[in-house]
C-alpha cells in the first residue's frame, strides 16, 4: 500500500491538515522550512495524492476522453499521439475509444465517458454528427474538439484542413506534370471529407479545360485493401496516366495493384496520396502526397481544450491548419508520344 499524508505526518510531525494544504499548493502561509521538509518526506515515501480524493477537491479527473474512428489507422494513431504527448506534460490521460466506424457504439462510447466524468472530449468521426450527443455535451456545459469536422455548423472547437483546397492542389500538380487523362480512387460520401477532395479535382480539371470521365472516378474504403481493389478495377478499365489517391493507406493498395499489372510507377503512371502517414517517404518509389500536420492536430486539439477547461467562460477559436504538397518520386513528367 502507498504511502499517506498521515505517513507524512508522523515522519515530519506535521498535522495532516497542514500537509494537505502544502501539498495542494495552499500552503504559502507557513515557513519555507515548513514546505521543504513536507515535499522532501513526501518524495522520500514516494507519496502519491489519491486520485478519488484529489478529484473531489478540484471537480476534475485529469482525464481527456477521445474517440476515433479506427486506432490501427496510420493517420488517427498519429494524431493520438500528438494529442497524448501534449496531455501527458500537462499531468492529464486519454480515455481512448475505437469506434470502429459504428455510430452506435461512438453514442454509446460519449455516453460512457461522461458518466466516467471526463473534463472534456475529442471527437474524430464521420459518423458522429449524426446523433444527437452535441446536445448532450452542450447541456451538460462539457468542453469538446471537432476534428476536420469543418461541415459540422459550430462557432467554437473545430479543427480542421481545407479538403477541397487539398483535392485541387494533388490534382494541380499532376496536370502541371503533363498529365491530362487522371483517375481517382476516392470513397462514399460518408466520408464528406473525401467527396470534398474529388470536387477539388473536379474543379481543377475543369480549370484546364479537361472534361473528366465517369471512368476515372472509383470508390475504396479508405484501407489498402480497398485501394488496392479500386485501383486494380479502375487501371484495368480506364486510360489513365497519373492517378489521385484520397489517402495514402489506399495508395499502399494501389501500389500492389499496379505492380500486378505491370505497370510502373511513376514510368508508366504517376501516383499522388493524401495525409502523408509516416510509410509514405518509405514505399518504392517513395510517394509523393498532400501533408496535413497530423501530429499537430492531435496536439493543437489537447492544446485548445485544456484551456476551456482552465477557461470554461472563454470560447475555443477555430482553427485551420495548413497542407502541403510533398513531392516525392513517385510522380514524374509526362513525356509526350
Amino acid at each position: 500500500m502507498g504511502a499517506t499524508i498521515r505517513d507524512i505526518a508522523e515522519k515530519t510531525g506535521v498535522s495532516i491538515t497542514t500537509i494537505s494544504q502544502i501539498l495542494n499548493g495552499k500552503g504559502s502561509r507557513f515557513s519555507e522550512a515548513t514546505r521543504n521538509k513536507v515535499f522532501q518526506t513526501a518524495k522520500d515515501l514516494a507519496y502519491k495524492p489519491n486520485f478519488f480524493a484529489k478529484n473531489m477537491v478540484t471537480n476534475r479527473t485529469n482525464t481527456i476522453g477521445m474517440i476515433v474512428p479506427e486506432v490501427t489507422d496510420p493517420f488517427f494513431s498519429q494524431m493520438v499521439k500528438g494529442a497524448e504527448d501534449y496531455l501527458n506534460a500537462h499531468d492529464y490521460m486519454i480515455l481512448l475509444c475505437n469506434s470502429s466506424q459504428d455510430s452506435t457504439r461512438e453514442d454509446l462510447y460519449v455516453e460512457e465517458l461522461l458518466h466516467r466524468a471526463v473534463d472534456g472530449l475529442i471527437i474524430a468521426s464521420p459518423n458522429i454528427l449524426a446523433s444527437n450527443v452535441f446536445a448532450q455535451l452542450e447541456a451538460l456545459h462539457k468542453p469538446y474538439i471537432l476534428l476536420d469536422r469543418k461541415r459540422h455548423h459550430r462557432e467554437e472547437g473545430n479543427i480542421f484542413i481545407d479538403d477541397y483546397e487539398g483535392g485541387y492542389m494533388a490534382t494541380e500538380h499532376l496536370l502541371s506534370l503533363g498529365h491530362t487523362k487522371i483517375g481517382i480512387i476516392t470513397s462514399d460520401d460518408s466520408f464528406y471529407s473525401v467527396e470534398e477532395r474529388l470536387q477539388g479535382y473536379q474543379a481543377a480539371l475543369k480549370d484546364h479545360g479537361i472534361t473528366g470521365s465517369p471512368m476515372w472516378i472509383m470508390e475504396g474504403d479508405q484501407t489498402m485493401p480497398g485501394g488496392y481493389i479500386a485501383s486494380k478495377k479502375l487501371l484495368e478499365t480506364a486510360e489513365i496516366t497519373a492517378l489521385f489517391v484520397t489517402n495514402d493507406q489506399m495508395a499502399v493498395g494501389a501500389y500492389r495493384a499496379a505492380l500486378e499489372l505491370g505497370i510502373t510507377i511513376p514510368d508508366d503512371l504517376s501516383i499522388i496520396g493524401f495525409d502523408d502517414i509516416e510509410l509514405a517517404e518509405y514505399m518504392a518509389p517513395t510517394l509523393t502526397t498532400i501533408r496535413q500536420p497530423i501530429y499537430d492536430i492531435g496536439k493543437t486539439a489537447a492544446k485548445y481544450l485544456l484551456k476551456a477547461i482552465q477557461n470554461p467562460t472563454e470560447k475555443m477559436p477555430n482553427k485551420k491548419m495548413p497542407l502541403d504538397l510533398i513531392a516525392r518520386q513517385s510522380t514524374k513528367k509526362r513525356l509526350a508520344k
